[in-house]
């Protein structure tokens, strides 16, 4: 359905910078929030141990709870954005973040049950910053020509957080304690929960705008108009039957859980894997930098690409690139005597920029489904994708066990990223004009 601007607001409105633009702000504030997340408990995980006083098997059990919490409730989220909206469900995931990050600075020191519990309230709330939400607050914001840009602007905070957060953090807990690093990082976490609360919208119409791209005088695929929310929304079970009903659902499930075994498998060893060469813990970590800021260039570059290129094309070659990468990483691992600290950090630095992909992974997936159900079906992908984050380490551990060469688990990247690009190559077709 077409509509033009002057149905909902004169189009003087539309002049300047698109209002879009605040919303991915916004977007990469909340990725910011997923990283810190993920990687505050690695960072402190020595001094965090030293005050509990318990084992590493132990302290890990802080990151597995909350890592359930994260993968598994992404369809909890979903059904929770399509029912009360993505603004106010955004806001409540991003206060629970900080107010887990508030509570284990300040009480986890206690013991390990009360630092799995509050960390565990983290979890909760990160679980509704990525795959749940944003394909839909996209999606409308966003002409369907343009949504891989638009998903591109936003995704970079997760690499961004973890390129500052590896400076600041050590020197946070250097100078003040691991405790008050986690009590800064929620305040910080609260003050972008009042960003997302203040200028988070549902749609452009209430700003009297077209989605950014749509063409001049018309608003492509508009959200619902204010008024028609409330007697428009589906109830939370019938929107799930409906996700569960369609074959997409399932086929971009498998895909995505084949694709997280081997993302998992290699970015749990991929400072290992350069240890196992005989280098040292920070020449190691150097790639893990570049990386970095070589996935946020990929991530802006696919993003927009997959706006000009059919969405499946550019994750199967992408995902299939990183198969290909995997496998030369491997065979070079275990049949190169002294292998080259230069030579492994350029695998590393490459595999790593192909996950930037997952930008056009979750605007592929979002596009699969209408407006009323969107946020129910991206989250139930997120959700399913937590036996591919499951098995990823646990496989390529058990082989690196069996063979005692950390090599291998690339072997399980080649493997499991070249099956995933197959599947991504079977993906129906998308017309962006119509999606």
């Amino acid at each position: 359905m077409l509509q033009t601007i002057e149905d909902t607001a004169p189009s003087k409105k539309g002049n300047g910078l698109h209002y879009a633009f605040i919303i991915c702000l916004g977007g990469f504030l909340t990725q910011a929030i997923v990283l810190s997340c993920q990687r505050l408990p690695a960072v402190a995980l020595e001094p965090i141990r030293q005050t509990l006083g318990v084992s590493y098997a132990d302290v890990g059990l802080i990151t597995s709870v909350f890592m359930i919490f994260y993968a598994g409730l992404s369809i909890v989220w979903g059904m929770l954005g399509d029912k009360i909206g993505t603004r106010w469900a955004m806001t409540i995931a991003c206060g629970l973040a900080s107010i887990g990050a508030l509570l284990f600075g300040f009480f986890a020191q206690y013991g390990l049950p009360v630092a799995i519990g509050t960390w565990a309230i983290a979890g909760v709330g990160t679980a509704g910053l990525l795959m749940a939400i944003l394909p839909k607050i996209v999606s409308r914001w966003f002409a369907p020509h343009r949504r891989g840009f638009g998903m591109s602007l936003i995704t970079p905070g997760a690499n961004f957080s973890a390129i500052i957060l590896g400076i600041i953090a050590p020197l946070i807990i250097g100078a003040m304690g691991w405790q008050w690093t986690y009590v800064i990082f929620g305040i910080v976490f609260a003050v972008i929960t009042v960003f997302v609360a203040m200028f988070f919208r549902e749609g452009p119409e209430e700003k009297g705008l077209a989605p950014y791209g749509a063409p001049a005088g018309t608003q492509a695929a508009p959200a619902p108009k204010l008024e028609d929310q409330k007697s428009g929304k589906v109830g939370a079970g019938e929107a799930l039957k409906r996700v569960l009903k369609m074959p997409i659902s399932w086929h971009f499930g498998i895909f995505y859980i084949v694709y997280q075994v081997g993302y998992m498998a290699a970015t749990q060893y991929y400072v290992a894997s350069i240890q196992s060469a005989g280098f040292d813990l920070a020449s190691a970590s150097l790639a893990i930098t570049w990386g970095g800021i070589l996935t946020i260039i990929c991530e802006l570059i696919l993003g927009t690409l997959s706006d000009h290129v059919e969405r499946k094309n550019v994750i199967a070659a992408v995902v299939a690139l990183s198969g290909i990468f995997g496998l030369a990483y491997f065979f070079y691992l275990t049949n190169t005597p002294s292998p080259s600290l230069m030579v492994c950090w350029i695998f590393v630095a490459i595999i790593s920029a192909t996950t930037s992909v997952i930008t056009v992974i979750m605007t592929t997936a979002g596009e699969y489904y209408t407006d009323d159900i969107r946020a129910t079906g991206t989250g139930f992908i997120g959700t399913v994708n937590v036996v591919g984050r499951y098995l990823g380490p646990w496989l390529a551990g058990m082989l690196i066990d069996a063979t005692g060469v950390v090599g291998n688990s690339f072997g399980i990247v080649g493997v499991t990223m070249l099956v995933a690009a197959v599947i991504a190559f079977t993906f129906p077709r998308l017309r962006k004009k119509e999606a």
